[in-house]
């Protein structure tokens, strides 16, 4: 790990950069030590020059002729000020940064000359002892000339620092660019190199060529950074190639998947909207043997009271079973025969509820093994084909029941109208053959004879009657249209009534057996009120309330029913009772006010009284 960490790039670099910074840490601190130590040069410098003007200050000082208290004044200033620069002030301290060298020499000559021969005489004259003016001048620029042995000293080593610091910063600089210009290499030769090939990997590799590959060489960062992307790059190849077989293996179930669905949508479609007895079976056999990759099925579809098929379809063109062409077909049909275990054979009964419709035979080849999802598009098929006919088998039911019905109507009609008629013909056809019998007769078989004819007229119109009412049908236009339709009718008969219908309900979902009856009850109801209220408007209204029942009323404003409408079977009440009662209705006849007669009837729909059911349930 150590060894490791001293291969790699950021140490490089960190020790590059730990030199740099170092060098640049020496060289402010070389100067600042030095500059430290030269800031007195300059001031040294100064008071050693000025030294030089208050030795010929002083000279000149005592040489005057006229000397007064205040020329002794001065002259002890200028010798204290003199004694304070030279003995106390900057020069010691300089000397004292210095150390002993040639200016400390110098300094202690001078300091012994002033102290030793020029204060001696600069008092004696002043004081006005004989003084040799030219030893004295002699003594003062000997003392001048070592002051300016000082001063170049001071000079010297002013210049010896800025030379001092100079070099230093010379050498930082020259070294700082040594490092820049070798941390550059390193960054080209490890960083930026490596960066651009590892670049272009990664554009191959976003492009979707995981075949490129990074330089692994090296031990640094950048080496373990190729070996990671190429280590990704393996693993996303492997990851891409098992999604990719994943998601030819998913789309091979949902193909098969989708099939399946059309194969069952096709089977649903047409059991729902052809007539089982008309559908092509084979075709879809075929569809199904092609689907499942299984091209021997065999389908057998019955009755739901029978015990043998009355259809047998295959998909081959094998002869049949010794069994199929004797119809021993129990093997097949038994419920508890669907997996029979002596051979691979599969068998899917049509059967819903108690009925069996049939079986669909899966005949596989040797070996052949079916997986979950055959199974179960051969389940939801023969329970498709099995919903199929058992619609058809409660819709052949539904009609005997509509047909035993309508029947049962057309016959209560007949005899409370047709055959009543008949019958009173029949009984006046009697009474004409007595009379035939009879002398002087004549003008009672005259009257019998016109009986007999308004009877015939009478019984002819009641039978024009029951064949419109018959006749009467919804052509999918709904009931609204067939009201306004029979409306028309009656208005063709006598334009001496004003008919209104108001139909709200265009949102109700009525069954085709709730329209025929409530039409039914309509019409019946309307036709009495055209043919004996003796009134001039009929008012036609249904409408729903708040729960969805719905409520018919016929209403004229003519000379109303009589009190015991029941007797009045030529009124064709028993009729519109037993309608009633088919849809579990209410029907209500009553006098209307002020006049007229109401004819009202309530009940609720199938589909009210399935939420209502459902409601309770949950």
């Amino acid at each position: 790990m150590t060894q490791n960490f001293f291969h790699s790039t950021v140490f490089k670099i960190a020790a590059l950069m730990f030199s740099v910074s170092f060098l640049a840490v020496a060289s402010m601190f070389s100067s600042v030590f030095i500059s430290d130590s030269a800031q007195t040069d300059a001031a040294s410098i100064n008071v050693a020059g000025s030294l030089r003007m208050q030795s010929y200050r002083l000279v000149s000082h005592v040489q005057l002729q006229d000397k007064t208290p205040a020329h002794f004044e001065r002259f002890a200033e200028l010798i204290s000020a003199f004694e304070d620069d030279l003995t106390k002030g900057i020069l010691v301290n300089k000397q004292a940064l210095m150390g002993a060298n040639n200016s400390e020499v110098l300094l202690e000559q001078l300091t012994t000359q002033w102290f030793g021969q020029i204060k001696p005489m600069l008092v004696d004259a002043q004081n006005g002892f004989s003084v040799d003016g030219a030893e004295l001048n002699i003594a003062t620029q000997s003392f001048v000339e070592g002051l300016n042995e000082l001063v170049s000293s001071y000079q010297l080593h002013a210049e010896s620092n800025i030379a001092t610091i100079r070099l230093i910063q010379s050498i930082a600089l020259f070294s700082t660019l040594l490092l820049i210009a070798f941390a550059m290499m390193i960054v080209n030769r490890h960083i930026d190199k490596p960066l651009s090939r590892l670049t272009d990997v990664a554009k191959q590799i976003g492009r979707g060529d995981f075949t490129a590959r990074a330089d692994e060489s090296g031990k640094d960062e950048l080496a373990l950074l190729a070996r990671t992307i190429n280590k990704m790059s393996d693993s996303v190849y492997r990851s891409r190639s098992q999604l990719e077989s994943l998601v030819k293996q998913k789309t091979q179930k949902l193909s098969r998947s989708n099939e399946s669905l059309d194969v069952l949508y096709e089977i649903s479609r047409r059991m729902n909207n052809s007539d089982p007895n008309t559908i092509d079976f084979k075709s879809l056999l075929e569809r199904l043997a092609s689907v499942t990759g299984n091209p021997d099925l065999d389908l057998c579809i019955m009755t739901a009271q029978g015990n043998g098929p009355y259809e047998h379809l295959v998909t081959t063109n094998k002869e049949l079973p010794e069994k199929c062409i004797r119809h021993q077909c129990g093997d097949c049909t038994e419920h508890n025969a669907i997996f029979p275990k002596a051979s691979n054979q599969m068998r899917y009964q049509l059967t819903l509820g108690e009925y069996n419709y049939g079986v669909l035979t899966v005949n596989p080849k040797e070996s052949q093994h079916f997986d979950d999802w055959q199974n179960q598009l051969f389940e939801s098929v023969a329970e498709q084909i099995a919903n199929g006919l058992s619609r058809k088998h409660r819709q052949d039911e539904s009609r005997r029941v509509a047909l035993m019905n309508e029947r049962t109507v057309i016959a209560r009609e007949l005899h409370d109208s047709l055959a009543q008629a008949l019958s009173y013909l029949k009984i006046q056809v009697t009474r004409l053959q007595r009379l035939q019998k009879m002398e002087n007769a004549q003008e009672q078989i005259d009257l019998v004879i016109n009986e007999l004819k308004n009877g015939l007229g009478a019984a002819y119109s009641e039978l024009r009657e029951l064949l419109t009412t018959f006749r009467l049908k919804l052509d999918g236009q709904g009931i609204k249209a067939a009201l306004e339709q029979t409306i028309e009718q009656f208005k063709t008969r006598s334009d001496s009534f004003t008919f209104v219908l108001q139909y709200d309900v265009e949102h109700i979902p009525f069954t085709p057996q709730e329209e025929i009856h409530l039409l039914q009850i309509a019409r019946e109801a309307t036709q009495n009120a055209f043919y004996h209220s003796k009134g001039s408007e009929i008012r036609i209204t249904i409408t729903s309330n708040n729960i969805s029942e719905i409520t018919l009323c016929v209403t004229d404003n003519g000379i109303g029913i009589p009190g015991d409408p029941n007797k009045l079977n030529h009124y064709g009440l028993a009729i519109m009772v037993e309608r009633s009662r088919n849809l579990d209705g209410t029907l209500n006849i009553e006098r209307a006010m002020p006049n007229g007669t109401q004819v009202r009837f309530s009940f609720l729909p199938e589909y009210a009284r399935d939420e209502a059911l459902s409601a309770q349930n949950g």
